[in-house]
């Protein structure tokens, strides 16, 4: 089958997805059908006075992704740009996807898109944008790369910074010029020129991302950061052993530094096996609490606002786009990808009920759901 990218083949499958909301899977979860109602009203209060924050979400530019963000209820999402990769491009690498022409251009792109869509949408480039948008009753888009497509210049982040790039990957799951991927052969961390990088991010205030990148690169952006670095997608290695997920020494490290991890709901980093349920992600939320607090831990859900495709009809176009030869047979990717629960665009507002119902505090919940973030926001991008 033809390959096909990421935001193709989730447009191609948005219908389906609109069908198989996960209400019918949330509800069951978190308590006997009596508690039900009250739970949710209170996981519904505490949701609208909450900023929610979702620091890997995508949408389409278009009025049904307008639709699904603002339905959505979430404060701000941090969106994907520049993933190109060429049609029939048999066992490329996902490094060679990530062209400096394809992020100029969907920056250019968002950012009229927001402007276009201003009585609802609005740009993220500081705190008090995301505050702001609260207030106002808007949602905030803050773009982002998961990769850092420089072509080898640092000028070039000086011109991302002004198209309103705020946080960005050093590292996809390959190499590149700044240090290795977590699916990389050799686990070098960051490269003499990776330094440089981390360096200038911290002066033009972009946050460090490590979320895709080796054990190694990981640390050393950690380290060689000079402001609070974060992992903006990812899962606890100690629950789930994946290429992807963090070791406990990792969550360590990035928390002594103040620096936050978002943890996503793609099923495959959050347990080995199905089914896969809000309990099992609301395991890993606990697993870092435990570990360095409450203060370090949010999301990042790696998926359309939307959710992915659970319609069976979809599976081999599916496997086709994200199987191999694009990820190395250690990611496990299966169909459906979504963790039960937490597959649709109120994802955020059933997780709230699933931690009220696990025992944690408001104050908790609100830093869980967005207040982590927004600290982390203020100290570096201000």
């Amino acid at each position: 089958m033809m390959t096909i990218n990421r935001r193709r083949f989730m447009q191609a499958s948005s219908a389906a997805v609109a069908a198989s909301a996960s209400l019918s899977w949330a509800l069951p979860a978190l308590g006997s059908s009596k508690d039900v109602p009250v739970l949710m009203k209170e996981a519904e209060d505490l949701y609208a006075r909450s900023i929610v924050i979702d620091m890997l979400a995508d949408e389409y530019r278009d009025e049904t992704g307008v639709k699904f963000i603002k339905d959505s209820g979430v404060t701000c999402i941090s969106t994907t740009l520049g993933v190109r990769r060429p049609e029939n491009a048999q066992g490329a690498y996902m490094m060679n996807a990530f062209p400096l022409d394809a992020a100029v251009e969907d920056c250019v792109a968002w950012n009229r898109f927001i402007k276009e869509h201003s009585s609802i949408l609005a740009p993220a480039r500081s705190m008090g944008d995301i505050r702001r948008a609260k207030q106002e009753g808007k949602r905030a888009v803050m773009l982002n790369f998961q990769n850092t497509p420089i072509d080898g210049r640092l000028e070039n982040l000086d011109m991302f910074h002004a198209l309103g790039v705020r946080t960005m990957q050093l590292t996809y799951n390959e190499r590149n010029a700044i240090g290795d991927g977590s699916t990389e052969r050799t686990d070098a961390g960051l490269s003499t020129f990776g330094l440089a990088v981390v360096e200038r991010m911290n002066e033009l205030r972009i946050m460090v991302d490590s979320s895709h990148s080796g054990h190694q690169t990981s640390f050393d952006a950690i380290e060689f950061s000079k402001l609070p670095s974060i992992f903006s997608h990812t899962n606890c290695a100690a629950l789930n052993e994946h290429p992807r997920n963090k070791t406990d020494e990792h969550i360590r490290k990035l928390a002594a530094k103040g620096g936050v991890m978002g943890l996503t709901t793609v099923n495959v980093m959050v347990k080995r096996d199905l089914p896969v349920t809000m309990e099992h992600f609301i395991d890993h939320i606990d697993h870092i609490v435990k570990l360095v607090g409450v203060d370090h831990v949010a999301l990042g859900s790696d998926t359309l606002v939307r959710g992915w495709p659970t319609d069976p009809k979809l599976k081999d176009e599916f496997l086709a786009a994200y199987g191999e030869p694009h990820f190395k047979n250690s990611y496990r990717f299966r169909y459906p990808l979504g963790t039960e629960g937490l597959n649709d665009e109120h994802k955020w507002k059933y997780l709230t009920a699933g931690l009220i119902k696990r025992g944690y505090k408001e104050e908790a919940i609100v830093k869980i759901l967005g207040g982590n973030w927004l600290r982390v926001f203020g100290e570096v991008i201000g």
